[in-house]
């Protein structure tokens, strides 16, 4: 097996990850704007997770949107104080705080959907579903390999 050391192919596919990720972030925030939403991206993960989990942990939404318990604080209270999440305590851990989406919260999901079509629309504009399953099992196994 040939040695990957920092090889043209290794940095050309880190490239190609960092900037379909930024490009990804870039693509939600001017559809957002454009659509005259008032949420950040970061606040826009953290309802994505409570979306798709349901109601769930502050240390669980840390965990998936990378971001630390201490930096998705002042995400909550901003989210709180516009009544698009409760946060209540963990009954099996004081220290710990359950997060649920309220009404608005959840509402904001139908306003969004358009935008997540353009952005699938986006993502898989001249790819096949054959192709993007390739490039997903690749990244599966560089995951995997990472961790």
């Amino acid at each position: 097996m040939e040695k990957a050391n920092s090889s043209p192919e290794i940095r050309a596919l880190i490239d190609s990850i960092l900037n379909v990720r930024l490009g990804m972030k870039q693509f939600i925030q001017r559809k957002v704007r454009d659509h005259g939403i008032d949420l950040t991206y970061e606040m826009l993960q953290v309802l994505t997770v409570l979306w798709r989990k349901g109601e769930t942990n502050q240390q669980d939404i840390a965990d998936n949107i990378q971001k630390n318990k201490a930096s998705l604080t002042s995400l909550l209270d901003n989210l709180e104080k516009r009544g698009l999440v409760n946060r209540l305590e963990d009954p099996s851990d004081r220290r710990n705080k359950i997060i649920s989406l309220t009404a608005p919260g959840l509402g904001y999901r139908e306003e969004l959907q358009p935008i997540f079509n353009e952005f699938y629309e986006a993502l898989s504009k001249d790819i096949s579903k054959a192709e993007i399953g390739e490039v997903a099992t690749l990244l599966g196994r560089i995951y995997k390999n990472l961790i």
